[in-house]
């Protein structure tokens, strides 16, 4: 168990954890992660970069690695397991709960850099034939925060429009969905690179934007937040990179040059003892 301070600081301050776990010997980072809450252990996994962030699952026990994982946020996990090896990554999710489990498997099918990778597919989606009040209830129910536009789906889950929130909240309870919905001008495709949506003209208006497959069924949404935080993710995962690239390179300079002196050592006193002799 952690101690009353770091406990403190750790739930203050989970980013910064975060970045200190990653920079630690390996063994001390999987000791913290087994004293920790899993719940807070979860939190502070999610704020790691992914490269980190597998290190340290590698580290720990499948057992304790799938309790971690089971609450840390999805996309977070997905980008950690990405690092791992097939027998790793099966090993761990074999200890999730089958839901989590299985969208994660789905997410993985999702090459790294794709905008599929980072859907969120636990969203609230309505049919044309809901009515107001029911669609309301129906958003209240659910526990989540509602995104400013509605996914409506068709009984083939594929997009036929979306309706906004304020919409609903300023009509008539008897009122159907179909007559307040709009077209769903700015879809984004689950193959499409993450990095070709960064500066979408959409954002301007939308917090999130619908995300289909190839064959027009509904994925889930990409939320204009994920997009921000990777490239953040991106370039710290670069910095760490090139840091040890440079450490790497660093070493390798104090080897060649120790190997050098060696050298240059032995061949003076090879010189030293044939003007003895």
């Amino acid at each position: 168990m952690l101690d009353a301070v770091t406990k403190g600081f750790v739930v203050l301050h989970p980013e910064a954890a975060a970045r200190t776990l990653g920079r630690i010997d390996n063994r001390d980072a999987a000791a913290a992660f087994n004293a920790m809450p899993r719940p807070l252990a979860g939190t502070v996994l999610g704020h790691m970069v992914p490269t980190s962030a597998a290190r340290c699952l590698a580290s720990l026990t499948p057992a304790v690695a799938g309790e971690i994982l089971t609450r840390t946020a999805l996309p977070a996990a997905v980008a950690a397991l990405r690092m791992l090896d097939a027998k790793q990554v099966n090993g761990i999710l074999k200890q999730l709960p089958r839901p989590k489990a299985a969208r994660i498997r789905l997410r993985l099918r999702f090459s790294e850099w794709v905008i599929g990778a980072f859907v969120e597919d636990d969203v609230v989606t309505l049919s044309p034939t809901h009515r107001v009040g029911d669609a309301l209830r129906l958003l209240r129910g659910s526990g989540q925060r509602p995104i400013q536009m509605i996914p409506v789906l068709d009984a083939s889950r594929r997009l036929v429009g979306s309706v906004d929130v304020y919409e609903l909240l300023k009509s008539s309870d008897r009122r159907f969905v179909q007559h307040m919905m709009q077209p769903a001008t700015h879809v984004l495709n689950a193959r499409a690179a993450v990095q070709t949506v960064a500066n979408h003209p959409a954002w301007m208006q939308h917090d999130s934007l619908p995300v289909i497959n190839r064959n027009g069924i509904f994925q889930g949404v990409l939320p204009r937040a994920r997009v921000l935080e990777e490239e953040t993710h991106l370039m710290e995962a670069i910095v760490e990179r090139n840091e040890a690239i440079a450490t790497r390179s660093a070493l390798a300079d104090i080897f060649w040059l120790a190997v050098g002196a060696l050298f240059v050592g032995q061949a003076r006193t090879e010189e030293r003892g044939g003007e003895d002799s």
